[in-house]
């Protein structure tokens, strides 16, 4: 599990510094283009293709990235807490968690609170957080990240200013994820699960224990 999340903080920093570099590389090669031309049309025709060139690449492609590994990093989440219910199922002898159905994560963490019985009491931080990254998630998911008139807008809009130099909503509605969010929130989700792991360790080793 720890590797999981190890694997996918990596890529998040491999993909954002390369957005940073091809970032300065076209802001001086459009430097470059410019120099020596004193056309005003060319100018202009230049200066639309250069500004293009940017948005792509400061906006549309960190977008598009960001959403992707967000989407990964909560299906990691996601895979590694039903991981989790299956090991309190077979070694505490419990009713079998329903991994079908919508708000998995949720459900599961609830599932390990109240079936396994796990003390997850200190645990309400980054419980909350999974509760909102998984609706950023879903807006992701289904909506292409804007959030008007969804259910949970009010939600993701106050997750949004609680923190406003990881994320943001832009005038359309649409989330921005800003650099280094998913790094920092995939450290969080992978406590998370390291915290649970233990526990359940914990409790499977007395059960054990004690049936012995």
């Amino acid at each position: 599990m720890r590797e999981q999340f190890t694997r996918l903080q990596n890529l998040c920093d491999l993909l954002e510094s390369t957005l940073s570099e091809e970032a300065k590389r076209r802001d001086a090669d459009g430097q470059r283009q410019l120099e020596g031309v004193e056309d005003e049309e060319e100018q202009g025709f230049l200066g639309v293709a250069i500004d293009n060139s940017l948005f792509e690449i400061n906006r549309d492609f960190p977008r598009i990235v960001r959403y992707s590994l967000l989407v990964s990093m909560m299906s990691t989440t996601e895979a590694c807490l039903v991981g989790l219910c299956r090991y309190a199922h077979r070694d505490l002898g419990i009713p079998e968690f329903n991994e079908k159905g919508i708000n998995v994560i949720q459900r599961a963490l609830t599932y390990l609170h109240d079936k396994a019985e796990l003390d997850t009491s200190g645990m309400s931080r980054y419980k909350k957080r999974a509760d909102d990254l998984s609706k950023l998630r879903n807006a992701i998911t289904h909506a292409e990240g804007c959030i008007k008139g969804r259910k949970d807008e009010d939600a993701i809009r106050t997750f949004a200013q609680n923190h406003p130099t990881a994320i943001k909503i832009d005038i359309r509605d649409n989330i921005i994820l800003e650099k280094g969010f998913v790094s920092n929130t995939a450290h969080e989700m992978r406590l998370l699960v390291a915290q649970l792991r233990r526990i359940l360790q914990q409790k499977i080793a007395a059960q054990t224990g004690q049936n012995s």
